[in-house]
This record gives structure tokens, sequence and C-alpha cells, in this order.
């Protein structure tokens, strides 16, 4: 598996400070602070990398000009991003130092000027471990002062960056696929309540000809998750999504297109069970409120038949858990999360890229695999295994295999 990334910069503070911008840098007097944050807490920045190693700067600025050069130290800091993790309820964890490079710890603001010069902040690349383990990473930077006659801006004397990493997998084409038909099923799915779940994955499929055709599809006594492109009305390019006892969504995400990614989840917190399409709420409904749902025996994915399932799709990073995901957290991890994330009951990357088998990234719950059209519910164990075949190269950031070929 190759891997590109992205540094999102985010700014973090230590303590929550009245918000101020350059256009009040009148009112400071004598105060020193990292010029990224403008001197603004939650200020954003970007900054892309390529496969190998990227580097960008972070400088000093003073609110007014001194009559001396003026020194000070930038340091790699816990505490820094500690505090961070605190305040915007985020669990990064420090890129270890070793993969840091500060072209300089001290930075000096001459005589009669606001803006040091730079320091150039080097990243060496992510280790396959690293990026495996689907853990947020991340930098966090403190300002200190010693000896300089200006004071630290309280809060923006820190600065974070959260590496945010884009992965380049493959992934395998299920459905109809050359006149095969291949479904995935995980069977021993512990038997568990939910009185509120999310189900995720990615999805990328080449037709819309027909109803039903199944994303996914989990049944237990009373109980009934299902989620579908097309149901008995043309035209299929929408998702309808069933609660069994608990009714409907009968059309949503209309007008969906062929040959393109999306992320779907469908989010339940015990009163309204809502659809986000790439981290975008589609609609929401009240129908199942109060329903507990069960997970039972087995999970299906592409499980409608040849009949139906007449086109082909690729799927990757299907996940269930026992807690309803907020938006924030659809986007962010789109496309990994550590395993160890609480709440997460089921996780299926489907990045093997060989074979009919889909490891489960939870310590000792059930592979999806992968059958065709003679699949024996009742006898599972006398059913072949399918080896389906696999794309390669499929991007997060969409410059990869964006169709089934």
């Amino acid at each position: 598996m190759k891997f590109n990334k992205y540094i999102l910069g985010v700014v973090a503070s230590a303590t929550i400070f009245a918000s101020c911008n350059d256009r009040d840098l009148k009112e400071l007097t004598s105060q020193a602070y990292i010029s990224q944050t403008g001197t603004q807490a939650g200020r954003i920045g970007s900054l892309q990398l390529g496969e190998s190693e990227v580097s960008t700067d972070i400088n000093v600025r003073l609110s007014s000009p001194q009559s001396k050069d003026e020194t000070y130290t930038l340091e790699l800091n816990q505490e820094a991003l500690d505090a961070y993790n605190k305040i915007h309820s985020t669990s990064y964890e420090m890129l270890p130092a070793e993969q840091v490079l500060l072209s300089a710890s001290q930075v000096v603001v001459k005589a009669g000027t606001v803006f040091s010069e730079p320091v150039k902040i080097t990243l060496k690349p992510l280790s396959k471990e690293q990026m495996d383990s689907g853990k947020k990473f991340a930098i966090a930077f403190k300002l200190k002062g010693d000896g300089a006659s200006t004071s630290l801006l309280k809060g923006a004397d820190t600065y974070v960056y959260a590496v945010k990493t884009i992965t380049s997998a493959s992934a395998p084409i299920l459905g109809t696929y050359h006149g095969q038909y291949y479904q995935a099923i995980a069977r021993g799915i512990a038997p568990v309540d939910l009185e509120r779940f999310t189900v995720e994955m990615r999805v990328n499929i080449n037709g819309l000809t027909i109803n039903n055709q199944a994303l996914f599809g989990a049944w237990a006594t009373g109980s009934e998750i299902y989620m579908r492109f097309g149901d008995a009305n043309a035209p299929y390019d929408y998702l309808n999504i069933k609660f069994g006892d608990g009714g409907q969504i009968d059309r949503t995400f209309e007008g969906a297109k062929v040959n393109t990614w999306y992320h779907v989840a469908l989010v339940y917190d015990g009163a309204q069970a809502t659809l986000y399409v790439n981290g975008s709420k589609i609609v929401s409904t009240d129908k199942p409120a109060g329903r507990v749902f069960k997970l039972n025996d087995a999970v299906h994915i592409a499980g409608s038949g040849a009949d139906y399932f007449r086109n082909a799709c690729l799927f990757s990073e299907v996940r269930i858990w026992n807690t309803a995901r907020t938006p924030e957290q659809l986007r962010d991890n789109e496309f990994a999360i550590d395993p160890k994330t609480p709440g997460l009951l089921h996780y299926w990357k489907m990045n093997e890229g060989q074979g009919g088998e889909f490891a489960n990234s939870i310590a000792g719950a059930p592979a999806l695999k992968v059958y065709g059209s003679a699949y024996d519910e009742k006898h599972p164990e006398n059913s072949t295994v399918l080896t389906p075949t696999w794309v390669n190269n499929v991007r997060s950031d969409g410059k990869g295999t964006n169709q089934v070929p």
C-alpha cells in the first residue's frame, strides 16, 4: 500500500483567550506570538504533502517593533497538544521528534522589525506501521521568550499541525462483474443490541439499471438494517433504507452518479435516523425512534443476488459502530480509523489486494468472505469462497482509480 500525506494546520491554545486579529494589534503592547495564529485560536491552515518529506515555515511576530533584537525558542511541546486535545475533544498523538526537523530552534526578531525570519519545519514520511494504525498524528509547538523584553500573548504562543494521511489502496469489485456474481458475507457476528448505531462505507457503482442493489444488510428477529440503490420505482439512481417494522426512507440522495466514489453513512441516535453522504446530511427520519436494533449471525455486502445486483461496485472501509458518529467524525475519518476507537464493533478495510477474504480489524471479530450465487445459507461451510477482481490505486484524494474498469 502506498500513501500520500496532507497536513492540516490547526491552531491550538493551552487556554482560551479573547479573540483578536491583526486589526487589533494596536491594542497590544510589547507582546510576541506565533505569526501563524494571527492571534486567533482556532484558525486553520493547510499544506499538501507529496510522497516524500514535506516542509513548511513558521515564524514569530511582535505586536510592535522593539529597540533591540528579541530572541525566542521554538520547541515541540506535548503539553500544547494535550491542551488542544482536551479543548477540542480530539485524540492526536505527537509525531516522534526524530521525524520533525527544524532549521533552527532559536528565532530572532531584529530591532525595529516585527517579523522574524521563518523557521523551516521538515516532516519525514510516516512509516508503514504509523499509516496502517489509523491513528491521528500531530506536531505541537510552544514559543518561549526567556530573556526577551516582550511578554508572550497567552494562547497564541502555541501552534499545532495535525497530520492527515491520504491513502492509496486496493479495493474489490462485488456485485456482477464480467458475468460472475460476487457477494461478501460475515458469519458468526456476535449478538448485540443497538440503542444507537452507525453503519458506514465507501462505494463506487458502475450502473444503476435496476432496483434492490444492496449495499448492506443485517437481520435479526424483529430487526432490519438494509441499505440499497433503488426501490420499486425507476429511475434507480437513489438510496433506499429499510428499518423493518420501523418503516423506511423511500427515496433519498436522488441523482446518484455512476463511477463516483461516495462515503455513505447511516446514523441512528435513538430518536432520528440520518443519512450522510460524503459527510453531508441528506435526510433524517424519526420513523424508527425508540427502537433497539440488533446484530446477530451475519452481515451481507452486495447480497441481493445476481438477479438484482446486476452492476459492479467497488467497496472499502465498511464499519459498524454502537455509537452515533457526528458529521465531523464521519468527514475526518472517511478513509481510515484507529481500530481501537471506542464504539467500533466491526471494521473491514477491504484493502488486501488479493484473495476472497476481507479481514476484520477488530480482534476476534469475523472476516467477510466472498461467495457467488451458489452460496448455501443453511450450510455455508459447503460454499466455495471466490476471488473477486481487485483494482489498485484507489486514492482518497480522488487522483487514482475512480471507476470500475
